[in-house]
Order: C-alpha cells, then structure tokens, then sequence
C-alpha cells in the first residue's frame, strides 16, 4: 500500500528549530490568499476568540467597516453624533457583536482575532514560489519551500538575503532552513492589514 506523502503544513511543523521560522506556541494551517495555498504560523488571540464566540459574531471582513472600527478607539464610548454621514451608513452594517450599541454612544469592542507570524509559499523552484511570497510582504514575513534539490544555489541564497525571504527545502521527511526568513516589522496598522486576519481567522479557527 503506498503511503501518501506529507503535506506543506506538516512538513514544516517537524522543523526541528521552530524558534528559527516562528515563536514557539504557534499554530500551523493552510491559508489560502491572493489564490496561493499557503502555510502559515498564526497566534490566536484566545480572548477575543472566546469573546466572539459569546456573541455569536458573524464574519467581519468587509474593508470599509473595519475602517470604521480602526478609527474607533478600543472600548472607549464614542457618541454618534460625532460621526459623520457616511461613518453613520457604515455604522448600520457593522456585524452584532463588534460594537456595544448604547442610547447616542457606541463603544468598540472587536479587535484582532489572531497574528499571522509568517506565511510559506511551496513551491518546485525559487523563483517561482519567491514571486507569491512577495504578496504577503505587507502581512506577515515570509518564506519559500522548494521540494527539491536549488538549481543555482548561491543565486538563490543571494536573493533570499537580499528581499528577507526565507528560502527552506524539504527532503523527505526534512526541511533544511537555508535562509531564515527576516522577521515582520508592522510599519503602520491599516484596513486592509485587518481584513487580512481577519480572512485568515475565518480560514483557521471557526
């Protein structure tokens, strides 16, 4: 009977170093964005997970509401007058749960469910897999997986260095980390950040 191969994410769970790829803890799933099947090393964020649940909070990942909670300060009262026209039209489409809604105030309660520490493209070569990596430069550092043996090595590892791309190959049952990925500087908090979690928690955690 042949034995089916390991899989992406439980290839890199064996890494025998974690520490060098992701912080200790960290779980490992399949998360699939911008068309790339990926794995990645997330953190729930137990509480805010748990509080979700209690409210039975539906999916909150449309860009123009998370904007409207990124400029809400988290569980502080905001009166609605203060809002604007639009903000208010937004404010109708905001899922229960997110908000605590009282007479002429609204208080933000939803805030991220999970990070995403680092997202692993595989793929048959560098340069290939190196390209939809550097989609989640703006998210989470990342890193590439090739199944098998660096054509032009050195070039490989030079361009690993250079654009802070983890370069791994998997061996069988191993996986050699070549070039550790360069850790993930959050240069400012955006909508569009946000909303990557968020589709990552829907994918990961419900």
């Amino acid at each position: 009977m042949a034995v089916a191969s390991p899989g992406p994410a439980e290839v890199i769970s064996r890494v025998a170093t974690p520490d060098t790829l992701f912080p200790p803890g960290a779980d490992i799933g399949m998360f699939n964005k911008f068309g790339v099947e990926a794995v990645v090393a997330y953190r729930r964020q137990g509480q805010e997970c748990e509080r979700r649940a209690r409210a039975g909070m539906a999916r909150l990942d449309r860009l123009h509401v998370l904007e409207l909670l990124m400029n809400l300060p988290l569980g502080e009262p905001v009166e609605r007058a203060s809002l604007s026209d639009r903000e208010k039209r937004v404010l109708r489409q905001v899922p229960s749960g997110a908000l605590m809604r009282h007479v002429g105030a609204i208080v933000r309660e939803a805030t991220h469910p999970l990070y995403v520490d680092l997202a692993v493209v595989p793929g048959g070569s560098w340069a290939a897999a190196k390209e939809k990596a550097e989609w989640f430069t703006p998210f989470c550092a990342r890193a590439v997986m090739v199944d098998r043996p660096l054509r032009r090595r050195d070039d490989a590892v030079m361009e690993a260095v250079f654009y802070g791309i983890g370069l791994l190959v998997a061996t069988g049952r191993d996986v050699e980390v070549v070039v550790p990925p360069r850790p993930f500087v959050r240069r400012r908090h955006t909508a569009a950040g946000w909303q990557f979690l968020e589709e990552a928690y829907d994918q990961l955690c419900r």
